[in-house]
């Protein structure tokens, strides 16, 4: 008697740990895209860019509204609108990220924080009320792409079972993310960012114009963003102008605590961020998990300011 229950309580607790880990592997990745492209713009401008979060809510509603038009004129499958209303969505963030870095962010380059704190929280309030204008007030809702799920572990008392759209939806938030990291690290263009990076006098000499490299970082980064934003409507179905405020507040707190500076621990302090939301949600339930998360994240920070990232001379 007491063996089955413990095996069953076993099989529960090993099912249960599993389908949770598979929720954090998902949001992390998500929180972790985004804080990888908070790095990369700080490490180029030694400031935070605040408006990122809102850039999320503009990628999710280009693709829902790019969606909403594909399907409507061509009576293409819903998976097939998606991903080219994705497509059009990073296209359509990194340029607007190049323009915003030539307009808005440029005439306040190597003018104090608050210039550039106040520049990016403007163009924030802005691109929300964009949106708010364009889509309205109110939520609106992806019909669901897939209602499939495949069982991974059964159990007479929880089923570990997750759906494609989850699954595909995690991996290309994971590939996005390492992807970035890679191309920070192996293509020259990352050679050309860390050293405008570390000294941009220096990366003149050399023929690196600094102000081309941080156009195109703004691009990369928002494009990322965008990226961000489609997998955000894809995976929770919804897009609204607020969002994206406290989802860019919670990446960037991810990225602070990984390490700013580093584009590949940005990543690993959003994968800790998923983590930890997961975690807690599981176990009391999501009514305190911000307010817990947020203060664990604080706590760790205040253990190690310049975060978890080790100092190695300036590596990406």
């Amino acid at each position: 008697m007491v063996s089955a229950v413990v095996s069953g309580l076993s099989s529960f607790s090993l099912a249960y740990a599993l389908q949770q880990a598979v929720n954090a592997v998902v949001s992390g990745s998500f929180y972790g895209l985004l804080a990888s492209s908070y790095a990369l713009v700080y490490g180029i401008t030694s400031r935070i860019n605040f408006a990122f979060g809102a850039i999320t809510s503009l990628g999710a509603a280009i693709t829902f509204n790019v969606v909403i038009a594909i399907a409507s004129a061509t009576g293409v499958s819903p998976v097939t609108a998606v991903v080219l209303a994705g497509l059009y969505a990073i296209l359509a963030c990194g340029l607007f990220g190049a323009v915003s870095e030539r307009i808005v962010v440029r005439p306040v380059v190597g003018r104090t924080n608050l210039a550039m704190l106040v520049t990016t929280i403007s163009l924030a309030i802005a691109l929300q009320e964009f949106i708010r204008l364009a889509n309205g007030s109110t939520d609106r809702w992806l019909p669901p792409l897939s209602t499939l799920s495949f069982v991974l572990l059964p159990s007479p008392d929880f089923t570990l079972a997750v759906g494609p759209v989850q699954v595909l939806g995690g991996l290309a938030a994971l590939g996005g993310a390492l992807g970035l990291v890679a191309f920070i690290r192996r293509h020259p263009f990352g050679r050309m960012w860390r050293a405008c990076a570390d000294d941009p006098v220096a990366a003149a000499l050399c023929g690196i114009s600094s102000d081309d490299v941080r156009t195109a970082t703004f691009a990369i980064a928002s494009a990322a963003a965008g990226f961000a934003g489609a997998l955000m409507l894809v995976l929770y179905g919804n897009v609204d102008f607020h969002t994206g405020l406290t989802i860019g507040l919670k990446a960037l707190l991810a990225a602070i605590v990984g390490g700013i500076g580093s584009v590949g621990w940005a990543l690993v302090g959003g994968l800790l961020l998923g983590g930890l939301e997961t975690t807690w949600s599981s176990l009391f339930g999501a009514e305190w998990r911000d307010v817990a998360v947020f203060g664990m994240l604080v706590g760790l920070f205040v253990l190690r300011p310049s975060g978890l990232a080790p100092d190695r001379g300036g590596q990406a």
